[in-house]
Parts: C-alpha cells; structure tokens; sequence
C-alpha cells in the first residue's frame, strides 16, 4: 500500500517538478525554469521514497519523510528569499499531497504496528521530529495566507488522525 502511494506522489511531484500543467501549460522555457529550480527537492524525494518504500520496518520509513520535509523547508525559505510566489506556492501544495497521502499513512501505519510494544519509543520521537519540521514550515508562510492555510489545514488533519489511536 505505502509503496503504491509513494508511487503516486512520485509521479504528481514529477509531472509538476516539470511542469506539466493542464490547458493553461507553462511555456517550454517556464516549465525548464521550474525543473531547475524545483529538481533537487524532486531528486530528494524520488531518492527517499524509494529507499523508504523498500524498508520493512514502519518506523524506519517514518524517519525518512524527515529528510524530504528538510528539503521542502530549504526549498520554500528560498523561494522566500527570490520572491517567487508561484514557486512557494507550487511547493507548498506538493508539500501538502506529500503529508497528506504519503505521511499521515506512514505514520498511522507505523502508530498501529508499534502501538504498546517493540518500536513505540522510537515512533514517538520520529513523530514529533516531524512535527516539528512541519512547525517550522509554517510560520515561513506568513505572507501567503493561502499556502499557510492549506499547510495548517493538512498538518490539522494529520495530527487528528494520529492522535485519534
């Protein structure tokens, strides 16, 4: 299941990293701009979730959204720093199909297999590891009340279905 839902994100993450739009598509020279900007996050992730998805152990593949959700972070706080408001923008909603389809299943199944036994120590502090790396993203959206919203709204919804076990 985990393995299907990375692919899923893999493949959106790549349509969008260059720029595959829908009747308003991007000019060659744009969508080429948008891949060497947005490329290292993409390589990040696809390197990470497949590393991720070969793991048998669901603590371990919770661990590994660290690395991606650090590279998100450097990734938006430059596009920050360029004011490149579409690029922020674009991340952040990548950012969001990435918590929301590929995180918060992650870590519900890794709460169910460790719940009470072998691995809860280590779930909890991969948990709010990445907890924290969410928290940190969302203050950097400060001037952009719609990105900050959705990525409250998804990081809402992934801390309820976490706590609701």
């Amino acid at each position: 299941m985990t393995r299907h839902v990375l692919t899923t994100i893999l493949a959106a993450l790549a349509a969008v990293g260059v720029g595959a739009q829908g009747p308003t598509a991007l000019q060659p020279s744009q969508r080429a701009e948008l891949y060497k900007k947005n490329h290292v996050v993409i390589e990040k992730l696809v390197e990470k979730t497949v590393a991720s998805s070969k793991s048998p152990d669901s603590v371990k593949r919770t661990e590994s959204y660290y690395h991606v959700l650090y590279e998100f972070n450097i990734a938006i706080n430059q596009a920050k720093a360029e004011k490149d408001a579409g690029r922020v923008a674009d991340l952040t909603k990548n950012l969001n199909a990435l918590l929301s389809r590929g995180l918060k299943p992650t870590l519900v199944s890794a709460q169910t297999m460790v719940e009470g036994g072998t691995g809860e120590v280590e779930y909890r502090e991969a948990r709010d590891r990445l907890i924290a790396q969410i928290d940190a993203l969302v203050p950097m959206l400060s001037d952009d009340p719609a990105a900050k919203a959705a990525l409250d709204q998804t990081r809402a919804s992934l801390l309820k279905e976490i706590r609701k076990k």
